[in-house]
């Protein structure tokens, strides 16, 4: 109990300070983000001189992540496929190009480095497009073909792109508006002040058919992860998950049958902030530290590379707007670090400028679903490639 208060004091500060520092708002950075990265200082700090510490219970934090993903499967509705158009197209395709890329920047890394390739896939779009789950998905495949220390360097890398990731998309995003001058719908403070979100009631029937849903997402969910790996695709338990609640989503749409998306949405954010808080917290500074020089060249190649993969692949084609900047900056969140750092980020854009609700539908389909589909697809391919 004393982490988890801990993780709830750190996040109650954490966006205390996000939302009055004007440094932080203008770069886009959530309160989620500033309480992880001082959970994990404090955490440095207790470790250096040799007090007790808090650990953060990667189980709890592994089912966060789950319902995140089973709340954005569940607030997908049919509709929202089909109004998507073109621009879910480009994006999904794109996205499909940029894990290629990631793949070969990270296996030209590994030959600069002297490393194996395969490690330079674990290192590419398994670690920063994949994220925990599926290095350490992916990792004991690579393992169990010969490639020593895949799983330990898929979950630093993984581990360096959380880190990365949650400072690039934002910042990202406050460049291009300002140097674009790019037109806003509006400041987030007046937004706020003018239209107040709508209040969400916590009725307790409503909350048991969510908990339900959830429960029923996440049975469905581990079932269809089964089945796919007796038929050899390898899946993180997240994904299966939300595509299990899309699925449920869709059949609610197909019968009539209204679900609490509201509601669900709200949970989700809860569950989405708590899992960054404990994700970050969970992070080994010093343990980075001793890994900084091979770390610092990996990371920086696949943060330089997706930069200018969204920058003139994502932004402009987009339409060079706030929409298409909002996207770009979800398009980094899930190619460099995760979904939930994406929705993080776009949620925290919204929250500064005004609504980008095109910018939201696509990092929530091309990020939550369309992105992990294409990842094991590319993942395979190359898993094949190298190791037959």
């Amino acid at each position: 109990m004393i982490s988890v208060a801990v993780v709830l004091l750190l996040l109650v500060s954490g966006s205390a300070i996000a939302a009055r520092s004007s440094l932080l708002r203008t770069l886009n950075i959530p309160g989620s983000f500033v309480a992880g990265a001082a959970g994990s200082l404090l955490l440095l700090a207790l470790g250096h001189w040799q007090l007790p510490r808090f650990t953060v219970s990667e189980e709890l934090r592994d089912v966060l992540l789950v319902l995140f993903f089973i709340s954005a499967g569940l607030g997908t509705t049919l509709t929202s496929w089909f109004s998507a158009g073109k621009p879910l197209l480009v994006l999904s395709l794109l996205c499909l190009l940029l894990m290629i890329c990631q793949n070969l920047i990270g296996m030209g890394v590994a030959s600069v480095l002297g490393a194996p390739k395969e490690l330079g896939v674990i290192a590419g779009s398994v670690a920063f497009a994949g994220g925990l789950g599926s290095a350490v998905a992916w990792g004991s495949e690579f393992a169990a073909k010969g490639v020593a220390n895949a799983t330990e360097v898929g979950v630093i890398a993984a581990t360096v792109g959380m880190t990365v990731g949650t400072f690039v998309g934002g910042p990202y995003v406050a460049w291009v508006i300002k140097s674009r001058k790019i037109a806003v719908p509006r400041g987030g403070e007046a937004a706020r002040t003018e239209a107040p979100a709508a209040v969400v009631p916590l009725v307790e029937r409503q909350l048991f058919v969510v908990f339900l849903l959830f429960a029923l997402a996440g049975v469905a969910g581990d079932w269809l992860r089964d089945v796919l790996r007796v038929y050899g695709v390898i899946t993180p338990r997240f994904l299966t998950a939300m595509l299990a609640g899309i699925i449920i989503s869709i059949a609610a749409d197909l019968t009539h049958l209204r679900l609490p998306r509201d509601l669900i949405e709200r949970c989700g954010d809860i569950c989405l902030s708590l899992f960054i808080v404990m994700a970050l917290c969970g992070i080994d500074l010093s343990t980075l530290g001793r890994i900084a020089g091979p770390m610092a060249l990996v990371a920086a190649a696949q943060t330089i590379g997706i930069v200018l993969f969204t920058h003139f692949l994502v932004f402009r084609p987009m339409g060079r707007n706030y929409e298409a900047a909002t996207t770009a900056g979800g398009f980094i969140g899930f190619g460099l670090s995760s979904f939930a750092v994406a929705m993080a980020t776009v949620k925290q854009i919204e929250r500064n400028f005004g609504p980008a609700p095109q910018a939201v539908l696509l990092t929530t389909l091309v990020g939550g679903a369309v992105s992990n589909v294409a990842n094991a697809i590319v993942t395979m391919a190359f898993f094949q490639w190298l190791l037959g």
